[in-house]
C-alpha cells in the first residue's frame, strides 16, 4: 500500500463496544429473578459461584453474579438491582447484583469493602452533656446553642459550617464570664 492510498482511504475507527449492553447506558436496572444456580469458573480457578438468570425492566434476560454469602433467601420472582461488570472468571456473566437493595440482603457486620455489600457507614456520635453539669450562668446560652445545633444538623457535612460540629456548651471561650 502506498502513502497516497492511506491518505485517500483513511482507516475508520471501530465503534466502542459496551461492556454491559443490556443496561442501555444506565448505571443500574431493576430485575426479576427467574432462576438461581451455581456456576463453576474458568480454568485456573475452582469454586461454586452463585449466579442467577434475571429479566431486566427492559425485558432483556441476562445472568448476574451474586457476591458474598447468605443467598438462600433469593428465590424466583424476587427483585434485585443490577449493575454492570461481572466477574472475570465466569463466562457469560456480565453483571452484578447490588447488595442491600430490594430483596438482595446486605451483609451485616461486614467492615471491609462495605460499599460492595450494602452496609451503611457507622458514624460515632458524641453524647450531649447534661444541662445539670453546665454552670448556671451559661445554661440559657447552652440551650440556645443546642437548639441551633439541632436546627442546622443537616449542614454538618459542609466545611463552611464546621462550627456547628463542635460542642459549643463545652467551649469556655463562648461562655459569658
Amino acid at each position: 500500500m502506498s502513502v497516497r492510498h492511506w491518505i485517500k482511504n483513511v482507516r475508520a475507527r471501530l465503534p466502542r463496544k459496551p461492556r454491559s449492553p443490556a443496561l442501555r447506558q444506565c448505571p443500574h436496572k431493576k430485575a426479576v429473578v427467574i432462576k438461581c444456580f451455581d456456576t463453576t469458573p474458568r480454568k485456573p480457578n475452582s469454586a461454586r459461584r452463585k449466579t442467577a438468570k434475571v429479566r431486566l425492566s427492559n425485558r432483556i434476560y441476562v445472568r448476574i453474579y451474586l457476591e458474598g454469602w447468605g443467598l438462600n433467601r433469593l428465590q424466583p420472582h424476587s427483585t434485585v438491582l443490577v449493575r454492570g461488570r461481572g466477574p472475570r472468571d465466569l463466562p457469560g456473566v456480565r453483571y452484578h447484583g447490588v447488595r442491600g437493595q430490594y430483596d438482595l440482603p446486605a451483609l451485616l457486620n461486614y467492615r471491609r469493602a462495605r460499599s460492595k455489600y450494602g452496609v451503611k457507614n457507622q458514624v460515632k456520635r458524641t453524647p450531649l452533656t447534661p444541662l445539670s453539669e453546665v454552670p448556671k450562668h451559661a445554661r440559657a446560652l447552652v440551650s440556645k446553642m443546642r437548639h441551633r445545633f439541632l436546627m442546622f444538623n443537616h449542614l454538618v457535612g459542609f466545611k463552611k459550617f464546621k462550627v456547628w460540629r463542635r460542642n459549643f456548651w463545652l467551649l469556655k471561650s463562648r461562655l459569658p464570664q
